[in-house]
């Protein structure tokens, strides 16, 4: 799994505060499934689950303090997350037509790590999930949004859900588009959130080849 390089931000800002706020991550490291030793990667320990590994680091770069916060909205791109040879696992031909095994999940552990969000002023994060095509476009899976505090540092369960009816969809799915958008007066450097030890979990089995 790699993560494309160029992000998108947008920022809703009275024109006053416009020049101000620019916001940028990092890549640290990347994730190929080519990479997973597939005798040993699937668990049967709560379901049949493959450990993914960590997306990147969502990092700020340091902001202005301004007398009341500002809404973001912040799009972080995950490329190369779904491949045709594990989409095939998920599947099996009904008579010439593809269908899924069951529901699959992607779970994790959200990590915020915000610098004394009070201050900041900092409001919850409302992430939402999109699963685009390799020409930008909407798969149409369906994801429900979720909120994550901000002050709170502990890990929070980060869950992405997918219906047995969208598993087919699948096929088409190269970048999974997380959208973040809070409020916030400051941001530093050292504010960031991380989404950590990502699982995918098969509710309901997997195929295995022999050949």
């Amino acid at each position: 799994m790699k993560v494309k390089k160029s992000k998108i931000c947008r920022l809703f800002l009275p024109p006053a505060v416009m020049a101000f706020c620019a916001i940028s991550s990092c890549v640290e490291k990347g994730y190929e499934w080519d990479n997973i030793n597939k005798e040993g990667a699937f668990s049967h320990d709560n379901g049949i689950s493959v450990l993914i590994g960590d997306f990147d680091t969502i990092r700020f770069r340091t902001q202005a303090e301004i007398p009341s916060p500002v809404s973001i909205v912040y799009f972080k791109e995950v490329e190369d997350l779904f491949s045709e040879e594990i989409y095939n696992y998920f599947v099996y031909d009904n008579k010439g037509q593809e269908e899924s095994l069951g529901a699959i999940s992607f779970v994790a552990d959200f990590v915020s790590n915000i610098n004394d969000p009070a201050d900041k002023q900092f409001s919850d994060f409302e992430l939402s999930t999109t699963i685009l095509n390799d020409n930008g476009q909407d798969t149409g899976i369906s994801i429900e949004k979720q909120i994550y505090r901000a002050d709170v540092n502990t890990p929070q369960s980060f869950v992405v859900n997918i219906k047995t009816e969208d598993v087919v969809k699948l096929k088409d799915a190269h970048i999974l588009l997380l959208t973040f958008e809070f409020q916030a007066r400051k941001v530093e450097r050292e504010d960031y959130v991380l989404i950590k030890n990502v699982k995918l979990i098969l509710s309901g089995g997997i195929k295995i080849s022999l050949e």
